[in-house]
């Protein structure tokens, strides 16, 4: 692997690659303006911690039967989900429609955003957010 300036990189493989099963999940913990709890999974993959990351954060998202991650905005970064299983209802600004395997969804800077998964098999997706690590929550609901 090139340094971009025509020397070869030493790199750390045990730093830069993070398997989600190997990993496994933690719950989603943030609160809701009437003190509901978010719901869902996520396991990290890329940030500033896990890789050095000084420009994203990737994540795989699981959302389960019945779960809903809570409606919120981020002021300070974008974020894009990647659908990978199941049909959530995504709510992106003023809007909702069903996903699909397959979709891959912006949601710029400050634009409310959550899902709702009322079907009966797992969301599977990947999510990046335009900042290592840091950015910041803003509850919508």
């Amino acid at each position: 692997m090139g340094t971009g300036d025509g020397q070869t990189a030493t790199v750390n493989i045990d730093r830069l690659v993070h398997n989600v099963n190997e990993q496994g999940f933690t719950a989603l913990d943030k609160i809701g303006l009437k003190g509901q709890r978010d719901q869902g999974l996520v396991s990290t993959l890329i940030s500033r911690d896990l890789s050095g990351s000084d420009d994203l954060c990737v994540s795989w998202g699981r959302i389960l039967p019945g779960q809903h991650h809570l409606c919120h905005h981020h002021p300070d970064a974008s974020e894009f989900y990647v659908v990978l299983s199941g049909t959530p209802i995504v709510h992106l600004g003023d809007t909702t429609y069903r996903a699909k395997p397959g979709d891959g969804i912006y949601i710029p800077r400050g634009t409310t955003h959550g899902l709702t998964n009322d079907g009966l098999e797992n969301v599977e997706l990947v999510v990046g957010v335009s900042k290592p690590a840091d950015w910041q929550f803003v509850a919508d609901e």
